[in-house]
């Protein structure tokens, strides 16, 4: 499990843990609970600008390579069959090699 899914989890749980004690009520209680709310909410922003920002590059990239294809499909096409050839090549000598 990476770093970011196990921040997550804790996150996870101590907003359940929170929302457990709930109900229960009392000066040093609801101090602890504001001094935790506040010390997790930036993390959890930090994780969420993270994954947003990993999201955008890949609907980034994606977007580039659409209109690459789009603007010039024969060339697509064209690199796409070399690029098969030239894997096929290298897979066909990993396996000759074998």
């Amino acid at each position: 499990m990476n770093t970011s899914r196990k921040f997550q989890q804790l996150i996870d749980d101590v907003e359940e843990l929170l929302a457990r004690l709930d109900d229960e009520h009392g000066p040093q209680l609801d101090k602890l609970r504001g001094r935790i709310e506040a010390t997790m909410s930036q993390p959890k922003a930090a994780l969420t600008k993270q994954s947003n920002s990993t999201g955008a590059q890949v609907r980034q990239y994606a977007g580039i390579a659409d209109d690459y294809i789009t603007g010039y499909p024969r060339t697509a096409f064209a690199s796409g069959i070399l690029i098969g050839a030239v894997l096929g090549f290298l897979v066909a000598t990993v396996r000759s090699g074998d």
